[in-house]
């Protein structure tokens, strides 16, 4: 009776082990052949690839001018402010588009304001007449002849140039060609790193180009309230576009 008692006993442990082996066994991580052979792959190509960052730059003459063109009058009264204003703008609307053909397109008006000019002589300032002002900004591309527009400009009552702004109207063709030498610059790199590490390029892997290409303006600043007997006896406006330095990057990952 005991040997059968024993021997439940001895069966019953028997389970219990092997129950308790096979939970242990399955809170185990699973290392298949599978997942090794997976993690052995992605080590490798880990090992197989080199990231380089390539740099483009190329430098142009811009083509195209931006110039801000103000008309201030004064007057006692804000209507007559306001008259004069439109008589001087259409002296200059004559210059623009019947002298040196202008555009629709090119000519905008950004601005137009009538104000009271305050005298502050006294204790309390008082009114002492109106002004009003328009400004126009305007596209400009012969800019061999820039400084002789500008005095024309003034000449027409354009009383105001609050600056010149220069650039391209080619931005996608720099573009590429900006984009083109980033890429040959990433390659060099790659080559020299392949050929240091006894190893030969296969192929691109993945290319991201960092914000973007880059084309600056440029800015000349002109203050020309009244073209003067001074600027006369010099020959004009003399006006310099100078240049423009187009730049991108690109990182770029290639196979070994």
């Amino acid at each position: 009776m005991n040997m059968v008692k024993s021997k439940k006993w001895l069966i019953a442990g028997i389970a219990a082990m092997a129950l308790t082996t096979a939970l242990y066994a399955q809170s185990l991580p699973s290392i298949g052949p599978g997942k090794v052979y997976a993690a052995e792959q992605a080590a490798a190509a880990q090992k197989n690839v080199v990231t380089v960052t390539g740099q483009g730059e190329m430098t142009i003459s811009p083509d195209v001018a931006y110039v801000t063109l103000g008309i201030r009058t004064e007057a006692e009264t804000a209507k007559d402010a306001q008259a004069a204003n439109a008589t001087a703008y259409e002296k200059l609307r004559d210059v623009l588009f019947n002298q040196y053909k202008l555009a629709a397109k090119d000519v905008q008006t950004n601005g137009f304001r009538v104000q009271p000019e305050y005298s502050y002589t006294e204790r309390d300032p008082k009114i002492k007449g109106y002004s009003a002002t328009q400004t126009l900004q305007v596209t400009y591309r012969d800019l061999n002849n820039l400084g002789t527009f500008l005095d024309a400009a003034s000449a027409a009552g354009a009383n105001q140039i609050e600056g010149v702004r220069f650039s391209t109207e080619k931005g996608q063709e720099y573009e590429l060609q900006v984009i083109e030498k980033a890429m040959d610059n990433a390659k060099a790199k790659a080559e020299a790193i392949a050929k240091y590490a006894g190893k030969e390029l296969k192929g691109i892997v993945a290319v991201n180009q960092g914000g973007g290409v880059a084309v600056p303006v440029q800015y000349s600043n002109i203050a020309m309230m009244e073209k003067s007997a001074a600027m006369d006896a010099a020959g004009g406006t003399s006006i310099s576009t100078g240049e423009l330095k187009v730049t991108t990057n690109v990182t770029v990952q290639y196979e070994f």
